[in-house]
Formats: C-alpha cells, structure tokens, sequence
C-alpha cells in the first residue's frame, strides 16, 4: 500500500504582485528576465548537487532533491505558491506487473523462444522485477509546486523527472556503480521546470499550474504513476500536461537532417488539439526551435502514466528520429558540455511561451 507523507511549506497567497501580461510580446519580456547563461547554471549546479549519479537510494539523489527544493524556495520567496514533498513507497508490484506487461506485448508470441533477443528481453524483464522488488523499502520523494489561478478548478501540469539510471547497452541491466551524470537525461528539463517556477511565481494567472519534479522514473516510471494516481483523486479539471524530457541534446552533425533547432513534440492522436494550442503560443515567442508534431505516441517518460490515468498531454523532447545518439542516453558521457546550450535556452522560451499563452489566454 502507498504511504503518503505530505509536508506543505508555503501556503497560497493571490496577486502578490498583480501582474499578469496580456500579449505574447509581454510574455517574452517575462522570459527574458531569466537568460541562457540562467538556465545553463541551473543545469551545471545540478549535476554538480547530484554527482556522480541521481539514482534513488544513493546520496546523489538525496542532494539533488535537495537542490530543486532550495531553488523553488528562493524563486518564490514570498510563497505565491504551496510546495509539497509527497514522500511515497514505491508499488513495487505495479513495477512487476508493468515490466511483466510490457514483455508480454512486445515480446512474448512475437518473437522465438530460441531468438538471442526473447532471451535478452526476458533475463531485462526478469532482472528489472527483482530490482523492483529490491527497492521496496527505498522511498521515493515527488516535489509539487502549485499556484492557483483566477479559476483554481483547472490545472495545467508541468512535470519533469530528477532520477537518473544508467544501464549496460549490450546486457540492458543497471549499471548501478556507474557515474550518470545526466545532464540531457534529465537535468535540462529540471533547469526548464526551474526556469518556469521562477517566471510564474510573479506573475497572477487565469488557471492553477502545478510543476512536478517526479522521482522514480529509471523503475517503471513510478514517480509518475504515484502522481497521476494521487491527482484524479482530487477530481479538479485537468487542462493537460507538458511532460519535459532531455531538452539538450541537438546536434547538426548527428542529425540526419545537417539541422539544429528541430526538436519533438511526442502525444496520441487525441492529443492533438491540446498540442496544437501549446505549440501556436510557443512558436509566437521564438522560432530558433521547431517541436515537431510527432503524433505516434511515446513510451519512453512519464507521460504514459499520465495518459494512462486519462489525461491530455505529450512530451516536449529532443528528436528522437533524426538525432538521439546512444552514446548520450543513459552514460557516462552525458555531460554538461555536450548539450546545445542555445537550443536549451530557445526550448526555455518556447515552453515557457506555451505555458503562459494556456494560463493566461494570450491571443495577440
């Protein structure tokens, strides 16, 4: 059974400043108080916090809680916001029954017994379920700052998880002694999440935000499926959810297309609608990054939790197509230095376009 331990450190406290921009070209200007060199630090301080690896369960992962929670705290300094830590035990058998469903699907009836692959999926699937089962006891912490609008009965989410998990390319098994920097993976989105709870904390808005630092991730997306579970307890209209994953990682030489700048947009078909608002307010407030409309789903984040307790949303993230290079995702190499600082930044600009244009109802 799920154990809730909920510490509320700052209470709500309406038009602390009473501004709210009314046109995109103010929403820029609220951007624009946070710059690259911003969002870089943020990036660099916490790899740094959560050296050399932010798995649940080692000090790393203790320190870079630590961090994002200092952070929130001084970019609200006058509690416009509540922040909760909802410390939670991980369901270590929907762990089970989420790899053991997922092998079943893909895996099992489809390809031979006899294959290297059914074998190297099973001894993962395997594996992954008593690693869960050995995490039972290790508690997971999601962080939750929330500020309610004009109409607190709508929420727009923003999640992006802290945790970090690296594993072997050719065996798929943790390689848990390993240094998991994680820079791309996923502290780009942290320092955006970051970015965004510095921004909306001054200013008044139509609808209730709440930024999620989810826990959990690297097992089953746990953290998420904690999340989720919990809101629609609340029964509040849920607007839909930007899921921000590995917003760093965008080369030219890599790229299939010789291009920077062209990021993704992952989501269903039924998504779509939603997206399509999010992404007509982003492309108003910079067109040095393109998140292209990727309608195919994507089982890589959090984001499956969240459609699979019936919310809209997608995962804003790099282009997994035509540039995702292996020897950055999940390794050692996933440093500070290898990202595209502008196309971080540009992707600070653009969500936080997207973000702003939704709770505020910018039309011009």
């Amino acid at each position: 059974m799920l154990k809730l331990i909920t510490i509320t450190i700052f209470s709500f406290a309406l038009s602390a400043h009473g501004r709210a921009p009314s046109t995109y070209s103010q929403v820029r200007s609220e951007l624009d108080k946070t710059g690259q060199k911003d969002i870089v630090n943020l990036v660099n301080e916490f790899v740094k916090a959560g050296a050399p690896s932010r798995m649940v369960s080692l000090p790393g992962h203790e320190r870079a809680k630590n961090y994002i929670l200092e952070k929130i705290k001084s970019y609200d300094s006058r509690g416009t916001g509540k922040l909760v830590v909802d410390t939670f035990s991980p369901d270590v058998d929907e762990a089970k029954r989420f790899y053991q469903s997922d092998f079943d699907q893909k895996v099992e009836g489809k390809v031979s017994q006899l294959h290297p692959d059914y074998q190297k999926w099973l001894k993962f699937t395997t594996y992954m379920k008593a690693t869960a089962e050995r995490y039972r006891s290790v508690q997971g912490v999601n962080i939750i700052w929330e500020k309610a609008g004009l109409d607190p009965s709508k929420i727009l989410i923003i999640t992006a998880h802290y945790d970090t998990i690296s594993h072997d390319p050719t065996t798929l098994l943790i390689a848990e002694k390993s240094p998991m920097p994680g820079a791309n993976y996923n502290a780009s989105g942290v320092s955006v999440a970051l970015g965004l709870v510095k921004t909306l904390a001054l200013i008044d808005l139509n609808y209730t935000v709440q930024v999620v630092f989810l826990d959990y991730q690297g097992i089953a997306f746990l953290g998420s499926y904690r999340f989720a579970t919990e809101a629609k307890k609340v029964g509040k209209t849920v607007m839909g959810f930007l899921n921000l994953e590995m917003l760093g990682q965008d080369t030219s030489f890599f790229d299939k297309t010789k291009k920077t700048g062209n990021m993704g947009v992952y989501f269903r078909p039924q998504d779509a609608k939603f997206i399509q608002s999010l992404t007509q307010h982003g492309s108003k407030i910079t067109n040095k990054v393109i998140f292209e409309h990727k309608a195919t789903g994507f089982e890589n984040s959090d984001n499956i939790r969240l459609w699979d307790s019936g919310y809209t949303g997608g995962t804003f993230t790099q282009n997994w197509e035509d540039d995702f290079n292996p020897k950055f995702y999940q390794t050692p190499q996933d440093t500070p230095e290898t990202l595209n600082h502008q196309t971080l930044f540009y992707s600070y600009q653009y969500i936080g376009g997207a973000v702003l244009g939704t709770l505020l109802d910018i039309t011009k």
